[in-house]
């Protein structure tokens, strides 16, 4: 019988100028012997399921797609693993997923690496169903993957599936008729934009320490990028990773275009509603960096198209209410919460969205971000992207035409101002 010190961690606050921490150490008796080391399961990709779009938003003539047959979705991973698995859901707008057949692959510059197929298994079989919001994991295949790695996931639906509108086209090819999961080359399939049905890819790798939950709306998500592999900043945030050669940080994009913190019915349940499910259940989170509520503000009041009734009137309390809830839940399951400013959406072309009144509470709510100390830390994404002569709006070289989403060159300057300290 052993004595060892552990020390814990009893609080710690992230500053602009470093990490403080105070720790408490205690000794206690270890009596067990060293057990077989278990697996790290990590999120190396992810997309959080969403709802539909409300027909009064909906451009004119776009209807909720619907899929059947075969699907193939091309994911980039964040961290790399020598086994790997994935996740499965519709999500609470789809009654029924299921599926009798799926494979996943490397890719190169051509396409499927063939030696790498590998068929995926759920419990031992071939297929799976789940009902409206359930999930599942596939059965782990021995799959060495490296970060930056691009995945191909192919799916056979039994019937077909109305899943939600994407905000963020991915590279997802579908392809009617039998289950064709296992060919290199679906001749003949489409190019759909929907949310995907595959919510995560996991890898094991016990050197993974650090997982970075990017939880927030479509500027998140990535709207506005050109390359539909790449999320916004989350993936250029995980391209200094690698380029760092920080092997130990894996990042989970949460974000869902039109996302709000207190309401639902745009796209997706409310943050308050699925933080518990899209941020803390992520396996491996340790940190979440949060940015949301910009929708909050600009829908308040509004009354679009269709609608019968307008959106709930919101101020600068209720935004701070809900961070103020978000933080508490975080920091209860010990998980580091990063709070990121909210960026410039003057010029929005959707009428009554982005208003000087409007611009009065973004402000506000930003001010608290920066200087409440409520958050572990902050990242000021507003002053990286704002127009230094009307900080309303975003500078032209990051704006990618519709006054909200930053480009892709925005997108790259938000991650380049990460203080990658942070996560060290």
């Amino acid at each position: 019988m052993l004595s060892t010190p552990i020390c814990a961690a009893v609080r710690y606050t992230l500053l602009a100028t470093g990490i403080l921490v105070a720790a408490a150490c205690t000794t206690i008796q270890d009596t067990q012997q060293p057990a077989t080391a278990r697996p790290n399961w990590v999120a190396t990709w992810t997309s959080s399921p969403s709802t539909p779009i409300p027909p009064e938003i909906l451009p004119p003539g776009v209807t909720t797609p619907q899929l059947e047959g075969n699907l193939r979705y091309l994911m980039r991973v964040s961290a790399g693993g020598n086994s790997v698995r994935i996740a499965l859901s519709g999500g609470p707008s789809v009654p029924k997923l299921a599926i009798d057949g799926a494979t996943i692959a490397l890719t190169d510059a051509t396409g499927i690496m063939p030696e790498t197929m590998q068929k995926l298994s759920f419990n031992d079989q071939v297929g799976v169903s789940l009902l409206s919001g359930g999930t599942v994991w596939s059965d782990p295949v021995a799959l060495p993957v490296a970060s930056g790695n691009v995945l191909a996931v192919s799916v056979h639906l039994v019937g077909p599936v109305s899943p939600p509108q994407a905000d963020k086209q991915l590279v997802v090819s579908m392809l009617p008729g039998d289950d064709r999961t296992a060919e290199i080359v679906l001749e003949g399939a489409e190019t759909i934009v929907a949310r995907p049905l595959v919510t995560a890819i996991l890898v094991d790798n016990p050197s993974v320490n650090r997982v970075i939950v990017a939880f927030g709306d479509s500027i998140t998500d990535g709207n506005g990028s050109a390359d539909p592999l790449t999320r916004g900043w989350p993936d250029y945030l995980a391209a200094r990773f690698r380029a760092e050669g920080l092997q130990n940080i894996a990042i989970a994009n949460q974000g869902i275009g039109g996302n709000r913190l207190l309401e639902e019915g745009v796209l997706g349940e409310s943050a308050l509603t699925r933080f518990d499910r899209d941020a803390l259940s992520v396996p491996g989170v340790t940190h979440i960096i949060l940015m949301e509520g910009i929708n909050d503000i600009g829908l308040s009041g509004l009354t679009l198209n269709g609608m019968s009734d307008s959106y709930r009137t919101l101020g600068t309390h209720d935004i701070i209410a809900a961070y103020s809830q978000l933080i508490s839940r975080a920091h209860a399951r010990g998980v580091t919460i990063i709070g990121a400013t909210l960026t410039p959406d003057l010029g929005s072309p959707l009428p009554g969205y982005a208003t000087e009144g409007k611009e009065v509470i973004r402000q506000e709510v930003n001010d608290w971000i920066r200087n409440s100390a409520a958050f572990d830390a902050v990242i000021d994404f507003d002053a990286i992207v704002r127009d230094p002569d009307n900080e309303g709006r975003l500078a032209r070289a990051y704006n990618s035409g519709d006054s909200i989403h930053p480009s892709d060159a925005g997108y790259r300057a938000m991650a380049d101002a990460i203080d990658l300290d942070l996560f060290r």
